[in-house]
């Protein structure tokens, strides 16, 4: 009995001084909402005039850049008093606060707080004036701290799950790996381009690759343009010899240089200093068109310019999400 007794006794504390020591984490539950979809926390007696049209300037501006208007994320606006326990676990959040006591308006970010993957983004400010003026003031870094996390998000979700195909095409190419979305199938390919898509006739992704000889100068927007219409009418052309795909003009007044539809950046992705590129496709002499998202690296090692692009065609359905999963492929390039 008292070996019995003994055994018990022995048990029980082995398996509480186990559980006290034990290395494992608490499990953080999974975020949930759309891709691009947002909870949006604010004081609901603030929520008025300049600080709701400011956080909607910010939040709702329009995705560049795409042939009509479509919000950059989707908002739920929840006010502050509410119960927020059902939003607790948002990928995407941001919160307004009004602090009368606050010394200086503030931004501040956290990363997987109560959940995983998650980004919540706090602004504090002693008033909603000043609250306004923060945002505003904060409004690119704001955009590209949600659309960073997304498109890393959409990007890890490739690296698991990618078309083989164009991996394997990409690396004889150019010596690297890009991962783009497995239903990119249909594929042409020559000694220095490369092109595959879907081949549908709407949610249409495509993913292109060229290569230039790159002379030592900096990058420009006029030859970014340059070297992409050259390579895309010599390898995308149409069904008649006068049409080809070449990126959007428009001339800002009536007899006027037409201007190239581009909006043109330096970023730093995966610590590699590039330019991106958003702006607007079309087939010359018809009536095909969409937006079109690219990267250019710079390969020192062999003095060329790697472009990577991923472009759509949506006539009829939403093209922000479609765009986006090409712009997060472009960024898994390693």
């Amino acid at each position: 009995m008292r070996k019995l007794l003994f055994f018990i006794l022995y048990s029980s504390f082995f398996l509480v001084v186990s559980a006290c020591t034990s290395d494992e984490k608490p499990t953080v539950p999974a975020s949930r909402g759309l891709p691009f979809e947002m909870v949006v926390i604010a004081p609901e007696q603030a929520y008025q005039g300049e600080l709701s049209d400011t956080i909607d300037a910010v939040l709702r501006a329009s995705t560049p850049v795409l042939p009509q208007h479509e919000p950059m994320f989707r908002l739920n606006v929840i006010w502050a008093d509410a119960n927020l326990t059902p939003f607790r676990t948002y990928r995407l959040r941001f919160i307004a606060k009004v602090n009368p006591r606050a010394s200086k308006a503030t931004i501040g970010v956290a990363r997987d707080a109560v959940a995983r993957p998650q980004l919540e983004v706090k602004a504090e400010a002693s008033s909603a004036h000043e609250l306004a003026l923060l945002i505003g003031r904060e409004r690119q870094r704001i955009q590209d701290l949600f659309v960073d996390f997304e498109l890393d998000n959409m990007a890890a979700a490739l690296r698991r799950k990618h078309s083989s195909a164009t991996r394997k095409a990409f690396h004889a190419l150019t010596g690297h790996t890009i991962c783009v979305p497995p239903a990119l199938k249909s594929s042409k390919q020559t000694s220095d381009f490369l092109w595959t898509g879907t081949n549908l006739n709407d949610r249409d992704q495509n993913f292109v690759c060229y290569t230039y000889a790159w002379d030592g100068r900096p990058l420009t927007p006029d030859q970014f343009v340059a070297k992409r219409d050259s390579a895309l009418k010599a390898n995308i052309p149409g069904s008649r010899p006068d049409q080809w795909m070449q990126t959007s003009r428009l001339a800002p007044e009536p007899g006027a240089p037409e201007q190239p539809l581009i909006l043109t950046r330096v970023r730093n992705i995966n610590n590699v200093q590039v330019h991106e590129v958003h702006g607007l496709w079309q087939l010359r002499n018809g009536a095909l068109g969409g937006a079109f998202v690219a990267i250019e690296r710079i390969d020192t090692a062999n003095s060329r310019v790697i472009v990577t692009e991923g472009f759509i065609y949506s006539p009829h359905s939403p093209k922000r999400t479609i765009l986006r999963e090409m712009e997060a492929a472009l960024r898994t390039f390693e």
